[in-house]
């Protein structure tokens, strides 16, 4: 668990919720919800815990799952995610969701009692990757879950979860740390400096596990490529950019691209751009170009192209109509002024897209 979630653990730890059986764990991507997730069930586990409720990390229930062998643990993830799952054949691709026949094999786990006689544990991560069918039995669990199960659910994405599910949960809210504190941690972690752990927490929403992958040289490059690319239209070709990224994972693309229109957003309303503050200058020149309509249109198309990059059928046909919608944001009649905000001749802003 990481220091900026350690005081929520245990006031939560010490709540009558901490005996729900089920617990909802949502926040944005890269803030620690994972580490928080299995700190709860080391907690949980452990057979000498403390009086803070944490576990304690030397009885045998803590090693074993520090060695992630314990009998009563069970994580729930898309074979994706699992660094040791073997595809069954050649070109097998690992899937991306949680599928039914995982939730199935939860049968003899939930059925008998624990090795230990404490409780037992299931972790599903992300939630949010449970496909219909799985989450359907996975409901019938939840509905009717033996005394001693407890269910961890850890999910960035709350609002893709059926509202059955979050409805059998108590819900853990969990938030970034604050920008001094995650600074300091970053550049810490990878050596980077003050300014260079300012920008990639930027980049990254204030996300400090997400800003550290993001420093790293091989990811911050796809970063500025993308970037780079994005930052080009419409000027270039949509085409010649989507060429650009095929060989970036859609997600990620995806990803930059959505901060980059919210970014447009903040700026065409008057304010400051949140993930890209260094490419001020380029967002104003661009939201004197379109409108708050517009901008809000391509916000909404970016939430469902979310979905559609998991799973994408041809990657580059889905940059391709991605881009494109895009510039289709700055075409046809410039909007009354060219300003990019209120107070400077052009349209007063409305409200603030974010």
């Amino acid at each position: 668990m990481y220091f900026w979630h350690e005081e929520e653990f245990d006031r939560w730890r010490a709540s009558r919720q901490a005996q729900h059986h089920a617990l909802l764990i949502i926040g944005p991507a890269g803030i620690g919800k994972s580490a928080f997730a299995r700190a709860w069930a080391a907690a949980l586990l452990c057979e000498n815990i403390g009086a803070a409720g944490r576990a304690c990390g030397a009885c045998a229930a803590c090693v074993w799952f520090a060695q992630g062998n314990h009998p009563d643990f069970r994580a729930l993830i898309p074979d994706a995610d699992d660094p040791h799952f073997e595809p069954a054949g050649k070109g097998a691709k690992p899937s991306r969701d949680i599928r039914i026949d995982q939730i199935r094999g939860l049968a003899g786990f939930v059925a008998v009692g624990g090795h230990r006689a404490g409780h037992k544990v299931i972790l599903v991560e992300p939630a949010d990757a449970l496909n219909a069918a799985a989450a359907n039995a996975l409901l019938k669990t939840l509905e009717e879950p033996t005394g001693n199960t407890r269910f961890l659910l850890v999910s960035a994405r709350p609002d893709w979860l059926a509202a059955t599910i979050r409805s059998r949960c108590a819900v853990i809210a969990l938030r970034a740390p604050p920008p001094e504190e995650a600074a300091r941690w970053l550049a810490a972690e990878s050596g980077v400096t003050p300014a260079q752990a300012l920008h990639w927490l930027a980049a990254a929403g204030g996300a400090p596990l997400r800003a550290r992958e993001l420093a790293e040289p091989a990811q911050g490059a796809t970063h500025r490529l993308v970037l780079e690319t994005v930052a080009a239209l419409p000027q270039a070709s949509a085409v010649n950019a989507a060429e650009r990224l095929v060989s970036v994972e859609p997600a990620r693309w995806v990803a930059i691209l959505q901060t980059w229109v919210g970014d447009l957003g903040r700026v065409r309303s008057g304010g400051e751009p949140r993930f890209h503050p260094e490419q001020r200058a380029r967002l104003q020149a661009l939201a004197g170009k379109t409108d708050l309509r517009r901008i809000s249109e391509l916000e909404v198309r970016m939430r469902r192209l979310t979905r559609h990059a998991e799973h994408p059928l041809n990657p580059r046909l889905l940059c391709e109509d991605a881009l494109l919608g895009y510039c289709a944001a700055f075409d046809g009649p410039a909007p009354r002024g060219r300003s990019a905000g209120p107070g400077s001749g052009g349209e007063p802003a409305q409200r603030r897209v974010t």
